[in-house]
């Protein structure tokens, strides 16, 4: 839920809700190498921008159940969100996060996540207060994970990589830079090791701040 414009200088918060793929673990059979078991669900994520200049600006997306993102995003064409000038408007952004956690039941799982995140976003604004705005991402993941306490299980590691995620939104932002609500729809197409390849949709809306 990122638009194309950077905000040329000062500070922007975001609360997210939004629509996102989740693989469960499946370990029946006693083997650590099954299928994930794929679905959607909705998880809420809180965004934080820093304006660097006119035309970059350093972000954090925090997701309530996934791996937090550090990155860049860099406007190309048209003008920042605080001149909210008409016309077309292009950024890409590049994104990178790691994470660890551990898991208790019945057994314990220490996993350890990565992604990497890139986007190209079009953006056409009617007016200081209504932008239109487009775009794809792609992504790789990968989360590992040792597993202490289980008994019978065929190993005591496991790994999974999703190479390549292809998504596709569209979206549309209303107000100005001091305060904005956003909706979103998008594609997702994933394959995750081990497990057939995906088509999810979802959808999103926002609540954003800027100073």
């Amino acid at each position: 839920m990122i638009e194309p414009e950077v905000m040329g200088g000062g500070l922007a918060v975001e609360y997210r809700d939004m629509q996102y793929s989740r693989g469960v673990l499946n370990f029946s059979g006693n083997t650590t190498t099954n299928p994930l078991t794929m679905s959607v669900i909705k998880n809420k994520e809180f965004y934080m921008g820093v304006g660097l200049g006119k035309i970059v600006d350093l972000f954090v997306r925090v997701p309530e159940e996934s791996s937090s993102l550090v990155g860049l995003k860099v406007q190309l064409i048209g003008a920042p969100v605080k001149e909210a000038t008409a016309g077309h408007s292009l950024a890409f952004t590049v994104g990178t996060g790691s994470e660890r956690d551990e898991f208790k039941q019945n057994f314990t799982i220490s996993m350890k996540s990565d992604v990497s995140d890139f986007s190209l976003i079009h953006g056409y604004r009617l007016n200081q207060y209504v932008l239109f705005y487009d775009g794809f991402s792609v992504s790789n993941y990968t989360f590992e994970g040792d597993i202490s306490g289980a008994v019978g299980l065929d190993s005591d590691e496991f790994e999974y990589q999703a190479r390549n995620i292809l998504g596709l939104f569209a979206g549309l932002s209303l107000g100005t830079h001091t305060f904005k609500l956003k909706f979103e729809y998008a594609l997702q197409k994933i394959k995750w090791t081990n497990t057939d390849e995906k088509l999810f949709q979802g959808v999103g809306w926002s609540l954003a701040a800027g100073w």
